[in-house]
């Protein structure tokens, strides 16, 4: 009886998305620009279609895969053996590059297996200094980004990256850095002619047996001619063990029990609820769990025994939320378990809660 319900709806639905298929034809479902100036305006294709079922059939919205994607169509009837016509416009400004985007038209009936496809590439254009410097730090001194994210920070080596500068005044200035990190290193000339542009070398090294492990922010100030800059750089990363040169041909040791943690529907008036997950080494070699971090006041985590979990060992961690403590509304928070496992040294769980009044 089962199997034979299965077969019953699968049928009718192979016949209901079969029906709404072949109610409209695209002539050509696809249509490619080939190469438009970024610049150059809005571009346009009309795709035209045919109703070959045997009733009218209405086109009651449509969506594209982007916003720089508009369709445009009637809302009358398409009567039976009858053609009808869709616009597409593609804006290119801020995509440069290759692009391909889908629309989908939604009928009455239901929305269309087959989207229609435009293509092509976008020609970058020339860009103003003010958009290649966009953040305006001081002193006529504009930067292209005051932020760097250096991704994992393995203990022992350095990574290295760059900030790039622009002198927008009709003088020269001087530079400087106040960087209180000892960690962190910067180079950079001490003047910057007018109009002239310039990068700004830094490098980040944590000790080999520093202490220091999951998140870490740093904020460090440019100084043009002994004025602290309007905004900071700032620095992050993942601060971690360093790792073995064939780390990634190691097998994942750590395993959770969970990934996402769903509290549900909670009151703001409950003081604490608490929710337990395990951890596994399901590795040959000792695990350390260096580090448990939340992104939240509003949460704890917390390991159950000490940190070090043998080769097919297990711990739990014991996850609470305080919901007194919690913005009203969804809620979805992040805690970040770092151990010295090679593969997977940062694991993140979502922890989330509808906090209700």
């Amino acid at each position: 009886m089962k199997n034979s319900r299965i077969i019953i709806v699968t049928a009718l639905f192979t016949l209901i998305y079969g029906v709404l298929g072949a109610q409209i034809k695209f002539l050509k479902n696809s249509h490619d620009f080939g190469e438009i100036a970024e610049d150059g305006g809005k571009v346009e294709h009309i795709f035209t279609l045919r109703n070959d079922s045997a009733k009218p059939v209405v086109i009651v919205s449509a969506y594209a895969s982007c916003g720089c994607t508009k369709a445009e169509f009637s809302r009358k009837p398409i009567m039976p053996d009858s053609t009808t016509t869709v616009k597409v416009v593609f804006d290119p400004m801020n995509y440069p590059g290759m692009f391909a985007r889908k629309v989908t038209l939604v009928t009455a009936d239901g929305a269309l297996k087959e989207p229609l496809l435009i293509t092509g590439r976008v020609t970058p254009r020339k860009k103003t200094i003010e958009e290649q410097y966009p953040i305006i730090m001081g002193g006529g001194v504009r930067a292209a980004t005051n932020a760097h994210s250096f991704g994992y920070l393995e203990h022992g080596k350095a990574k290295q990256s760059t900030f790039e500068l622009y002198n927008g005044s009709d003088k020269a200035v001087s530079l400087a850095i106040e960087n209180p990190y000892s960690e962190l290193e910067f180079y950079l000339p001490e003047r910057l002619g007018a109009g002239e542009e310039m990068t700004i070398n830094f490098s980040c090294l944590l000790p080999e047996k520093s202490e220091i492990y999951g998140s870490v922010s740093r904020s460090v100030w440019l100084v043009v001619d002994g004025v602290k800059a309007k905004y900071p750089f700032i620095l992050n990363g993942l601060a971690i063990d360093c790792r073995e040169e064939n780390a990634n041909n190691r097998s994942q040791m750590i395993a959770m029990s969970e990934n996402f943690i769903k509290f549900g529907a909670v009151k703001c008036n409950v003081a604490k609820l608490a929710h337990t997950i395990e951890v596994r080494n399901e590795g040959d070699r000792a695990i350390e769990i260096r580090k448990l971090e939340v992104s939240d006041e509003g949460f704890s985590a917390d390991l159950e025994g000490n940190s070090t979990i043998e080769a097919g060992g297990r711990r739990k961690i014991k996850v609470e939320i305080y919901p007194s403590q919690l913005p009203f509304g969804a809620v979805v928070e992040r805690l970040r378990i770092v151990s010295n496992d090679p593969k997977m040294p940062v694991m993140t769980i979502r922890v989330s809660a509808i906090v209700e009044r």
